[in-house]
């Protein structure tokens, strides 16, 4: 058992901070990068920035995507915002989702749909609105604003000060019931000791309590790899969404082929690597590639879930032609993933299957571009 957690620790902070390092990468295909960008006034189409202080006040018609060290936006964005960076501060008005990862993240924002965030730090301001559900995960998080739906919470420390019309669930270390606070539906809670409750808070349904055992070292776990997980995945088809079904499309023609480049792949390139590191002249060139390796095995990863997005789709007679419907199957399938992992021996190996897949289709996808390139 402490094996198998272990395990799943490790492979969590691995994939989480790959995800961290393909922000950088992918911000050579953004429209708008720098030291700062800044952005006002009124963009009738989707926008992509990315950079060390990313600035955006202005009315967007589409969706926004952002990375960055610094990022505030802002003003009236008529879609997604998408982002992940050092400190996210989001205000205004956002009439469809958000979706946030990052060391500090602040919402003073009213938001036409769902939120969800996972961070050290989450403040959902008093003045903030969330008309959707709100899931976040983090060390400390405190929610003042008003969610119209269900709240759900994993983080460290929970402080809730603010009205939720839906049911509350929440893991954490420390939770706290503030002054004024209101829940219309249920209150679930797991943690170590029993949540400190104001005796001014007002709950109208059932409360239960769960006393679990409280490992900071992974707090908000499980929730911040979905998170992270679901923003990377939607920045790549955003960014890359031709090589990214290309390569969806390789697994489905091809499957046993896309399995064994993978398999080959994860064998040779991290040799090559070692090799070229052990000769003095080739370290660099060796570290380089093994940057790469991760970043190709968290795409490969990725490129399996839009797999098994389109898998479970096409199964159940679903169109998943349109953006948004791709990537709500893809969310649902990391989630599917994540619940499949659970399953002993079984499940690993499927997912292990799936990885090997996607890592086969993605450097396939890779050799195809790479020989067009040479033939033009």
């Amino acid at each position: 058992m402490v094996t198998d957690m272990n395990r799943r620790k490790n492979t969590f902070t691995i994939l989480s901070l790959v995800s961290m390092l393909v922000f950088p990468l992918l911000s050579f295909a953004v429209p708008e990068s720098g030291e700062t960008v800044t952005r006002r006034g009124t963009v009738n189409d989707d926008y992509y920035a990315a950079g060390g202080a990313v600035d955006i006040n202005a009315v967007i018609s589409g969706d926004i995507v952002i990375a960055g060290g610094e990022l505030f936006i802002g003003r009236h964005i008529k879609g997604d915002v998408i982002a992940a960076g050092g400190s996210v501060h989001i205000r205004g008005d956002i009439q469809d989702d958000v979706r946030a990862a990052g060391g500090d993240i602040t919402i003073d924002a009213n938001i036409g749909d769902d939120l969800i965030a996972g961070g050290g730090r989450i403040n959902v301001s008093a003045g903030s609105t969330v008309d959707g559900e709100v899931w976040l995960a983090g060390g400390d998080v405190l929610v003042a604003g008003t969610v119209n739906k269900d709240l759900v919470i994993g983080a460290g420390s929970i402080r809730l000060s603010g009205t939720v019309h839906g049911d509350v669930r929440l893991e954490g270390g420390e939770i706290q019931i503030l002054e004024g606070a209101i829940i219309d539906g249920d209150l679930h809670y797991k943690s170590p000791g029993e949540a400190n409750i104001h005796s001014d808070a007002r709950i109208a349904g059932n409360v239960t309590y769960e006393q679990v055992e409280w490992d900071h070292s992974h707090r908000g776990a499980g929730i911040f790899f979905v998170i992270t997980m679901m923003v990377t995945s939607i920045v790549l088809f955003k960014l890359l969404p031709g090589f990214t079904m290309s390569a969806v499309s390789r697994i489905s023609a091809d499957p046993l082929k896309s399995l064994g480049a993978g398999f080959l792949a994860l064998i040779i390139v991290p040799i090559v690597a070692i090799l070229l590191i052990s000769i003095v002249l080739g370290v660099w060139v060796g570290l380089i590639i093994i940057a790469l390796y991760f970043v190709a095995l968290l795409l490969g990863f990725l490129v399996s879930c839009f797999f098994v997005g389109d898998w479970g789709a096409r199964r159940l007679n679903k169109d998943v032609t349109t953006t948004g419907r791709r990537l709500l199957s893809v969310t649902i399938a990391i989630f599917v993933l994540g619940l499949l992992k659970l399953i002993p021996v079984i499940g690993g190996l499927l997912i292990f299957a799936l990885l090997l897949s996607g890592l086969g289709a993605v450097m396939l996808q890779l050799k195809d571009i790479y020989n067009q390139s040479g033939d033009a």
